[in-house]
């Protein structure tokens, strides 16, 4: 899925956050939303150096394993084993649990952010959805 006609809308999203007060930023880093939602927060950092991205690993990082270029840190959340084909899903209901405010790309209603995104609203958090203009190939 292409995001990048969202690129604007998320701009304006994390600028009114940082107004709001919000200085930590946390992202799974799984697909192209999550990186372009990352690449968005660092360029914000320009303007408030006080602001952090941090990426939330679903697996145990591997020695010598470099963060991406667009995140301060990572964190590894989940305090218990988990199975593999688990993992993302449980990263996102911590990431969410630990949110105030939930910023969604979703389009579709199914797969792991869908979750997440459910499992948010179940919460009560604050959810932000992002309108992503479709183009012809994104369903496939």
């Amino acid at each position: 899925m292409d995001y990048s006609g969202a690129e604007e809308e998320i701009r304006e999203v994390v600028e009114e956050l940082i107004e709001r007060g919000v200085r930590r930023f946390i992202n799974g880093d799984r697909g192209n939303f999550d990186r372009l939602c990352a690449k968005i927060v660092w360029e914000a950092k320009r303007a408030s150096l006080q602001v952090t991205m941090t990426r939330a690993i679903s697996y145990m990082p591997r020695e010598h394993e470099k963060t991406p270029r667009f995140f301060d840190d990572p964190v590894y959340l989940l305090e218990r084993r988990v199975p593999p084909r688990y993992a993302i899903a449980e990263t996102n209901k911590l990431i969410v649990k630990m949110a105030d405010v939930v910023v969604s790309g979703v389009i579709f209603p199914y797969g792991g952010a869908y979750e997440a995104v459910c499992y948010a609203r179940r919460l009560g958090k604050e959810i932000i959805q992002i309108p992503v203009p479709m183009r012809p190939n994104d369903e496939n």
